[in-house]
């Protein structure tokens, strides 16, 4: 009933945000849960193809720093409406008009832009909806939320797996192409102040920014060996089924839910530095249990661990907050950030492929370590300075 009374009394905006994050979070449940299985169902792909593909996939955020740029003299809440009407287009081109792996990529890559846009908008817009000294709190809750939605879209997955006996990706990606656009309906309601993305800057490149940038890249290094070798390790070495990959997913989300918003509040209380310390500990014992564990319990438990860290991107987010010389300097800082990372996350897929066909999947573990071992030994050059007022 509280929770209900604090829902009733919240910003109406906030609310419309929330519900736009719900339904644009169910479409990357279903996606996240279900894509590696569609990719060797339908295509057949081999590890080094698989990890070829990631080039063209994570190229979007690529790209990103050149489409906000494109995007700057427009309001996030634009940014907002389009991130859900391209992917709703993107996930329909993926269950309808896909008959090979050339089309597929084309709409791979349209869906890819839009989960790539969101993520400025996601930091930006929850930035505006929060108070002075809880942005780690009010974007844990966003990302919390998103985590809900997760679970009903991983809950989707499973119910179609376990009761739909016909190849199941089509309406999979149906019902996600009609969330998107629900999202998208729900984000155009939202109004913030100060309603211009980029205060019209479309690209922010200092100095002093330079270990956030490096931060965004050794994140795009340890995310894309987790999200492309972990769940092909599982459906390829140890025959998971797009039903269990559901129920991994549920376990995170579930989790995230409470992790995510404790870890946003945490950060405002301990600063961004240790967070990030914590992370890159946890991170090595990750990469220690794929590299030398074949029991597959282990292993499901450990990529648990490694999709709740996802959330060090509100320490990261808090931390440009912090550091910005202003406000304005903030949505264009976060695009160059994400394009960093994805200089990253286009290249080291293919090497990991070719570092498994090679030596084994146990070898591209084992390089992730040692990202681990630099992001501890970065996160203690991130300052503890106290939060410059904008």
């Amino acid at each position: 009933m509280k929770l209900l009374d604090r829902w009733n009394s919240s910003d109406i905006n906030l609310r419309f945000f929330l519900l736009g994050i719900f339904l644009f979070g169910i479409n990357n449940g279903i996606l996240g849960t279900t894509f590696n299985n569609y990719l060797n169902d339908i295509f057949r792909l081999s590890a080094t193809e698989r990890g070829f593909l990631e080039f063209p996939r994570e190229l979007p955020g690529f790209m990103l720093l050149a489409v906000t740029g494109l995007l700057a003299a427009y309001s996030i809440r634009t940014w907002a409406v389009m991130v859900g009407v391209i992917s709703a287009a993107g996930v329909f081109g993926l269950g309808f008009i896909s008959p090979n792996i050339y089309l597929m990529t084309f709409w791979m890559m349209t869906w890819s832009m839009a989960d790539h846009l969101f993520m400025p908008v996601e930091s930006v817009m929850g930035l505006h909806l929060a108070a002075d000294g809880k942005q780690g709190k009010r974007l844990g809750q966003i990302s919390g939320a998103r985590n809900l939605a997760m679970i009903f879209g991983a809950g989707t997955v499973w119910v179609f797996g376990k009761f739909y006996t016909g190849v199941i990706y089509p309406g999979l990606f149906a019902f996600a192409a009609v969330a998107s656009i629900g999202a998208a309906f729900a984000f155009s309601k939202v109004k913030v102040e100060k309603d211009k993305a980029n205060g019209k800057k479309r690209f922010v490149i200092k100095k002093e920014y330079s270990l956030f940038y490096i931060l965004n890249i050794l994140f795009g290094a340890r995310k894309q060996i987790f999200l492309t070798f972990a769940p092909w390790v599982f459906v390829t070495v140890f025959g998971t089924k797009p039903e269990m990959m559901a129920v991994l997913i549920l376990i995170s989300s579930i989790a995230g839910v409470v992790f995510r918003q404790a870890f946003g509040a945490l950060t405002d209380i301990v600063g961004e530095r240790r967070m990030f310390m914590a992370d890159s500990i946890i991170l090595l014992g990750v990469c220690a249990g794929f590299a030398l564990s074949k029991n597959l319990y282990l292993l499901y438990f450990l990529f648990i661990m490694d999709n709740l860290m996802f959330a060090t991107r509100i320490a990261r987010t808090t931390y440009i907050n912090r550091l910005a010389h202003s406000k304005s300097d903030i949505p264009a800082t976060i695009s160059t950030g994400i394009t960093m990372d994805h200089v990253v996350s286009m290249t080291i897929p293919a090497f990991g492929g070719m570092l498994w066909l090679k030596f084994g999947y146990e070898a591209v573990f084992i390089a992730a370590s040692v990202v681990a071992v630099f992001g501890f030994i970065t996160a203690f050059f991130v300052d503890k300075k106290e939060k410059i007022q904008l």
